[in-house]
């Protein structure tokens, strides 16, 4: 391989780290901002969790649901299912 070749190669990698480094550290700092999800069942179908969650933000909560179907359940009405979590917080 040639210097320039190794070079470019190098500068690659090196971009590859820095780019994977600063998504996980806003990733973090993200989740970390977040109230935390108080339930131990999903919010649109009141079903325990069986395997990962589907876990997100929603405008500063996080969010558990059991599956992708319950997702899109709470997309069409978000309120409706955030306020099922307002009385478990108390």
């Amino acid at each position: 391989m040639n210097r320039i070749a190794k070079t470019l190669s190098l500068l690659s990698i090196g971009g590859s780290l820095l780019f994977v480094g600063c998504v996980s550290v806003h990733h973090d700092h993200h989740a970390a901002a977040a109230k935390p999800y108080p339930l131990a069942t999903c919010i649109v179908s009141g079903e325990d969790f069986h395997g990962d969650p589907v876990v997100f933000v929603h405008e500063g909560q996080e969010v558990k649901l059991c599956c992708d179907d319950c997702l899109d359940a709470f997309k069409k009405d978000p309120s409706k299912h955030l306020a099922k979590i307002a009385p478990a917080k108390k």
